[in-house]
């Protein structure tokens, strides 16, 4: 039985995606502690792994506290740690954790919660993706930060790439990697399988005109005048709508059409079994889960990761793109009719979920860390 310590930022598309392998690693009888901010103290404790709260961090942090006082707290709780442990486990985005690992004088494992970074795909990044990396270093971390921590790689741009652990574990599958050709044996493209669960709402499914199409932004982005522009573009056609609301009530989007079904929260896995189509905003998790459903998607991407996934999705046939919030929302009525009219998308979609069935098992991955450990 190996101590194993885990480190994240305190951002559900960060840190949900490493839960599976904490709970994982527990279940093979491995002592698991788990550094994060307070309000992820009980999704971790239902991994099975000791929770660590972030050192001098607000109890209700605003999101500007967040984002500037998390990679500090996280790092700091680390290095004052007084137990010792056999393996630091850390998500690409916290991207100091390498340099806590060697501080503990202890190996390392990098998971990927996104496409994983190499330098082939830094060489064909958007001029945006670079800015975008740059102004979240800015935020994050901070010449002061970076200087204290010690950091030679004191970019997110230059960690990822630079300061390769020899276990990398991307929760991504390989066939949706960019030049995964360039990624070598250090890198695992393993994703967990998750089940479906048990469902929050009672969605009627059963009384849905096919095709049913679902419609998220993700756990971060609300926007009432997009909902509304969905419930105009959509209501009372030949389409069925599964809307996830999100922050915003759909109470206060006015008198639904019959066939439209809005949600402040929607079981996402349950819901892509019935969909057809899934209008996503391109979250590496909710591909994941589309790709393994085999449901097509129209794309509709706004920042970072998000504008990659849609281009690859696009790539492999499995979709279409649209424009961010686009104008009439008779555009995205549009995109989704086609994308459900066409039998190449549908078809591929499929071949894509059945592909990911010979993809290395999630328990390769653990095997991986173990033999690390010389277990």
């Amino acid at each position: 039985m190996a101590a194993i310590l885990m480190i994240n930022v305190p951002y559900a598309g960060h840190t949900n995606p490493t839960l599976p392998l904490a709970e994982a690693l527990v279940r093979r009888g491995h002592k698991v502690a788990y550094i994060n901010a307070e309000e992820y103290r009980d999704k971790l404790e239902k991994t099975g792994a000791e929770f660590i709260p972030y050192e001098n961090y607000p109890a209700s942090p605003t999101p500007q506290q967040k984002k500037t006082k998390c990679f500090r707290a996280a790092f700091d709780t680390a290095v004052g740690l007084d137990t010792k442990y056999d393996l630091l486990i850390y998500e690409m985005f916290f991207y100091p954790g390498k340099q806590i690992a060697d501080i503990l004088g202890i190996p390392c494992v990098r998971q990927f919660s996104q496409q994983a970074w190499n330098q082939a795909t830094m060489a064909d990044a958007t001029r945006f993706f670079r800015l975008s990396s740059l102004l979240i270093d800015a935020q994050v971390m901070g010449k002061r930060n970076a200087a204290r921590m010690g950091l030679i790689n004191n970019t997110l741009g230059d960690a990822v790439v630079y300061d390769k652990p020899e276990l990398n574990i991307v929760y991504v599958p390989r066939i949706f990697q960019s030049k995964s050709e360039t990624f070598g044996d250090h890198y695992i493209f393993a994703v967990p399988i998750i089940e479906s669960g048990a469902a929050s709402h009672q969605i009627p499914y059963e009384e849905m005109k096919p095709p049913i199409v679902y419609i998220s932004l993700g756990s971060i982005i609300s926007n009432k005048g997009f909902y509304k522009e969905c419930i105009r573009a959509f209501g009372d056609t030949d389409m069925s709508v599964i809307l996830n609301t999100g922050r915003i009530q759909p109470a206060t989007l006015g008198k639904l059409p019959a066939n439209i079904h809005a949600y402040p929260f929607v079981p996402q896995l349950e819901v892509l079994n019935h969909a057809d189509v899934f209008l996503t905003h391109c979250g590496m998790n909710s591909v994941n889960e589309a790709m393994s459903r085999g449901v097509p998607m129209v794309c509709m991407p706004f920042i970072n990761d998000q504008i990659a996934n849609a281009n690859r999705i696009v790539e492999l046939g499995i979709g279409k793109r649209v424009r961010s919030f686009p104008s009439k929302g008779k555009k995205l009525y549009e995109a989704v009719k086609a994308v459900y009219g066409d039998a190449e998308i549908r078809n591929r979609s499929k071949e894509i979920k059945e592909s990911l069935l010979y993809e290395p098992s999630f328990e390769e991955a653990l095997n991986r860390i173990e033999r690390l450990l010389d277990l």
